[in-house]
Parts: C-alpha cells; structure tokens; sequence
C-alpha cells in the first residue's frame, strides 16, 4: 500500500509541477536529481496523512529524489541542503525529512507561502560517489 501511495506522490508533486520530468532533473555524475514544489493543498489527503504533510494553500512541498542513471529507477542517499529566498531577500532554510521505501528514496519539505510569492530555491545535493551539484529555480505560488 506504501509503495503505492509513495509513487502516487511522486506522479502528483510531478504532475503539479507544471513541467515535464526532463525540465525538472539535473545530472550530476552518474546520478541524476528530480526535483519540485508545489502547493500540499494539490496533494490528496489520503497521501497527505500516509506522510504526516500539513494539507494547506498556506503550505508548499519541496520534493527531491536522485536516481543512479542505468535505468534501474532505485532512489539512492544523498546529502541535501534546501533554501529559498524570496523576491525581498528573505531567506527560509527547508528542512527536508527523508522517505526511504523499498527501492524508493525521497526527500521532502514543508515550507510557508503567502498568495503570489515568488521563491528562488537553492538546492545543494552530494551524491555517493562524492559528486556535488547546485540546483536552482524559482517558482511562483498562489494562495487564493
């Protein structure tokens, strides 16, 4: 049932995203990292509760996940730093809490938004064989 509901969240933090996969990854190394945020009032409740995540248009969700690149599709441990900064220079560190399932590895966090807010995120990930990346994007939030 887990294992369900933990690739229906991935489909959805996907999904809502509005970007497809491709636009959503960066390689580094011989790993390659997915990521996104969107709105955990878009999340279903039964997925919300399976993860202990706040459903609220107040609320949004950080979702990273890295993959060894092969095709075999298995999570993999990293080391994640998460923050972002708004378009007035205020800074929000993302505590990010790791979902492990099976094959499945998932970093995710919660984060406060206000109606319109523009975030640019900072994501600094070392994969396993030591590599180290730097993701950035911004995204845009609504609340109404």
């Amino acid at each position: 049932m887990k294992v369900k509901i933990i690739s229906l969240l991935t489909l959805l933090c996907l999904t809502f995203a509005g970007q497809a996969l491709a636009e959503n990854s960066k390689a580094i190394g011989q790993y390659v990292v997915h990521y996104n945020a969107l709105s955990t009032e878009s999340l279903p409740p039964s997925v919300a509760r399976a993860y202990s995540i706040k459903r609220s248009k107040n609320k949004a969700l950080l979702n990273i996940s890295v993959l060894k690149k092969g095709g075999s599709f298995e999570g993999v441990e990293a080391d994640i730093q998460a923050r972002a900064t708004n378009l007035t220079g205020q800074l929000r560190e993302i505590r990010l809490r790791k979902i492990t399932e099976q094959k499945a590895v998932y970093y995710i966090g919660e984060f406060n938004v206000t109606d319109r807010e523009t975030l640019d995120f900072d994501i600094r990930v070392t994969v396993p064989d030591g590599s180290k990346g730097q993701i950035q994007f911004r995204e845009q939030f609504f609340t109404n």
